[in-house]
């Protein structure tokens, strides 16, 4: 790889893959691999001047792999709070005169970045990107990036990372610093910020929203879409105020579906008296998410969701997939089971992951890691909530956003019932065209969906009894009525079993030394399959359900309760639970 202040080749590079499939640009340049580190224990970087480059570091760590991580090349599960990277790179020729931004597509958690000594600013949240426009501060030669990360693993949205030295149960190994790629990209004076795809199948028509930054006045945005390599339709319009807006039809449309996952590419191009200031490459899917009585539709059709939950976590990377492929194979693993969705759970996903499920058709409820989150830190968690809307808001596997997991304080609390609702609504007028849960299970106040954690249950003549029989009775089940926050009643809203199972089979251990941790044991891959198929066939039979989620999709750690290990080998055969989701067994 040319450009770099260090000899590294393409092949060594981890994670060489452009970050963003949905908004790629050709000009890129991937830092990732070998970065100088140092772990700050006694917090004295900054006063010592460690961002000034003068001080050696006295590890090497590869980046995107966070430390507590084997592929990090460290290995360090003990308590850092502070760590320092450092490396250097270089300005290709082709680019200068050019904007040059930096990205980050996710540090974890309290970041600050330097420049050869200057400060470039900060970011707060260890799920959502965060960029930098460093063109004024570049000298020719090599350029010196610092970062400083806080991580103390308190008060602080993390999802299942654990506060603990020694995690166990359903929480899970932390990560700490950067955990997505960095990269570099050239842009013009004017340049493209963000894009919205909204995809009006009732019309067939797709509106285009994109905002620009930078020297905007008087340029142009022209959007040329593909299906399958031939141009489809194109249209072009005046940015005004840095921003652009077009409508386009789509006739003949082709529908986005688990089943068909057709998707149309867009190349987005903006200029300004006959010069190309940016381009970005990006794509859609013609796909529409609604409600209709207490049915979920796609497409106007409805639909019975069939998921697993999916935490996101490797032996080797944690939070970081070891490559592509990974990320790519545990789509194609949940379609080996006959599902056609998954929880991305307590976390918001890496948007490889997202682009493998809008190219193999697998749908997303989109979640944030809110499990250590105070209401103290509610705009603080708001303002990364948002960040992650609007970063995957063109993937349209993604059907559902969920920003809270089992929120139960929020039963009898009124601050917390206050908080739920202003979420959901935020979210609500922030994204309009996808299904708003206000919290997974246990407290819902204001939700599009219903939706109901249930491990207790173990047989389905136990669902028909305690579920089915009051639905014909003209009642609502007790486990549905408890679902809701006080003050707060069912309406009438679908309802979808969204964590159940959770169950371990005899001789099969963690592989990692953590204790044991599951909700029920069954004895071997028989049992587990029976039980299964017993569940699913009422659950698919009952009028009242309109989805599943099973708990879950590969082992975690010391949960031992996937469909895989935690290392992605099957314990049961995939095709055998095929045939029990697909109805046919």
């Amino acid at each position: 790889m040319r450009g770099l202040g260090m000899i590294v080749r393409a092949e060594d590079v981890p994670r060489p893959e452009h970050p963003r499939p949905d908004f790629y640009r050709e000009d890129w340049l991937n830092l990732n691999g070998c970065w100088d580190f140092s772990f700050d224990d006694h917090e004295l970087g900054e006063e010592e001047g460690w961002h000034l480059g003068k001080v050696e570091f006295d590890k090497r760590i590869v980046v995107p792999f966070p430390f507590q991580s084997r592929l990090s090349g460290i290995h360090d599960e003990s308590f850092h709070d502070v760590v320092w990277y450092k490396r250097s790179f270089t300005i290709q020729e082709e680019w200068i005169g050019k904007r040059i931004l930096l990205h980050f597509g996710a540090v974890d958690y309290e970041s600050k970045v330097w420049l050869n000594g200057y400060y470039l600013g900060s970011n707060v949240g260890g799920y959502a990107p965060f960029k930098f426009d460093i063109t004024r501060y570049l000298r020719e030669g090599e350029n010196l990036l610092v970062l400083r990360v806080l991580d103390r693993h308190g008060d602080q949205p993390r999802g299942k990372q654990d506060s603990r030295l020694h995690p166990m149960g359903v929480h899970y190994m932390r990560v700490t610093g950067i955990w997505q790629t960095v990269w570099l990209e050239a842009v013009g004076e004017a340049y493209i910020n963000s894009v919205r795809f909204i995809p009006d199948i009732d019309n067939e028509i797709v509106e285009i929203s994109a905002s620009l930054a930078g020297e905007s006045e008087g340029c142009n945005l022209k959007a040329t879409i593909y299906f399958a390599g031939v141009e489809e339709a194109e249209a072009k319009g005046l940015v005004v105020d840095g921003e652009a807006h077009l409508r386009v039809s789509i006739p003949y449309m082709k529908l986005w579906s688990p089943e068909t996952p057709d998707l149309y590419d867009v190349e987005l191009v903006v200029s300004k008296d006959g010069e190309v200031l940016d381009r970005v490459w990006s794509y859609f899917g013609m796909r529409k998410i609604s409600v209709k009585g207490n049915r979920i539709l796609l497409n106007n059709e409805p639909y019975y969701l069939k998921m697993a939950l999916d935490q996101g976590y490797y032996p080797d990377g944690l939070y970081t997939a070891p490559s592509d492929s990974d990320l790519r194979r545990d789509v194609e693993a949940a379609k080996r089971l006959g599902l056609n969705g998954v929880r991305k759970h307590q976390l918001a996903a890496d948007p490889r992951y997202l682009y493998w499920c809008d190219k193999l058709g697998l749908l997303v409820w989109g979640e944030m890691g809110d499990w250590g989150m105070p209401l103290s830190m509610f705009e603080r968690f708001w303002s990364e909530w948002r960040r992650i809307i609007v970063r995957d808001f063109n993937h349209p596997s993604i059907i559902v956003w969920v920003p809270f997991n089992e929120r139960a304080e929020a039963r009898r609390d009124k601050e917390n019932q206050r908080a739920l609702i202003e979420i959901y609504r935020r979210t609500k007028a922030l994204d309009p065209t996808r299904l708003v849960i206000d919290t997974s299970g246990y407290a819902h106040t204001e939700t599009d969906i219903v939706d109901i954690h249930q491990y207790r249950w173990l047989k389905g003549r136990e669902w028909i009894e305690r579920w089915s029989k009051p639905w014909m009775e003209g009642k609502i089940p007790d486990e549905c009525l408890h679902s809701f926050a006080e003050g707060f009643k069912y309406e009438g809203q679908p309802i979808v079993i969204s964590e159940w199972g959770g169950w371990s089979i005899e001789g099969f251990k963690p592989i990692v030394d953590r204790p044991l941790t599951s909700y029920h044991r069954v004895r071997d891959e028989f049992s587990f399959i029976s039980l299964y198929r017993d569940i699913v066939k009422v659950l698919m039979n009952e009028p009242s359900i309109c989805g599943f989620c099973y708990t879950q999709l590969y082992d975690v750690e010391g949960e031992v309760n996937g469909f895989l290990t935690y290392d992605r080998k099957w314990k049961i055969p995939p095709e055998e639970i095929a045939k029990i989701n697909m109805g046919s067994q």
